[in-house]
């Protein structure tokens, strides 16, 4: 029989319950499978957060509140918005802990996800989350946005890279033909500005369990 969870790693009854009630607020439901895998994926955050200065969040039920939650958040705002696909391939620019690039690999099996991050640390977290969740659709990519080969992508995310214009130079090379740049931001025009690499432009409100406010996310469709 196998030994039950330790305190240490099981999930605690308040970061399911913040969990279930983001779901419920969000009108979704989501498989056991992925519920769980969300639930461990804080956890993780939590762990390594004690020992590295991996996020802002230190226990499992804020990282759940404010970086699980908020990933999927985004990525519900993305599938009920018809302009906006999320296609087969994503890359998270910049991804840090593995934000908000993780939730969406749990959240679709079938979308390859590359995180980009520069600090090593970040990175050996990501590869570790990958092979702990066996999660065979994500990749982690160590270095600079800039230095690394773009990876061709339907969607990119540059979340907290650099101011939104600068995010959006970093974002493009990234982007295919007809792919997206997303930009996750406090106000629906983030002064990105007409781009003549963008065919089509908008924002998308939404909301977190983590901000009083209303969130945007900009995108822009490259031609």
């Amino acid at each position: 029989m196998a030994a039950a969870k330790s305190d240490e790693t099981a999930p605690s009854a308040r970061c399911r319950e913040a969990l279930e009630a983001f779901l419920e607020s969000a009108g979704r439901r989501l498989d056991e499978t992925v519920e769980a895998q969300l639930l461990e994926l804080a956890v993780l955050v939590a762990q390594w957060g004690a020992r590295m200065n991996l996020s802002g969040y230190r226990d499992a039920e804020s990282v759940m509140r404010g970086l699980v939650c908020d990933g999927l958040a985004l990525w519900f705002a993305v599938e009920d918005h018809a302009e906006v696909e999320i296609g087969m391939q994503v890359v998270d620019l910049g991804s840090g802990a593995g934000f908000p690039g993780l939730p969406l690999a749990l959240l679709k099996s079938k979308v390859s996800v590359t995180l980009v991050e520069s600090r090593e640390r970040r990175h050996h977290f990501q590869r570790a989350v990958r092979r702990q969740l066996h999660l065979d659709n994500v990749s982690a990519r160590l270095g600079r946005i800039e230095d690394l080969d773009a990876i061709q992508s339907d969607v990119v995310i540059a979340q907290a890279v650099a101011q939104p214009e600068d995010a959006l130079e970093l974002g493009l090379p990234w982007a295919r033909k007809g792919g997206v740049v997303l930009i996750p931001a406090n106000r629906p025009d983030p002064g990105v500005g007409p781009h003549g690499e963008l065919g089509e432009w908008g924002s998308i409100r939404y909301s977190t369990p983590a901000k009083d406010s209303d969130r945007w996310l900009w995108w822009g469709r490259k031609v």
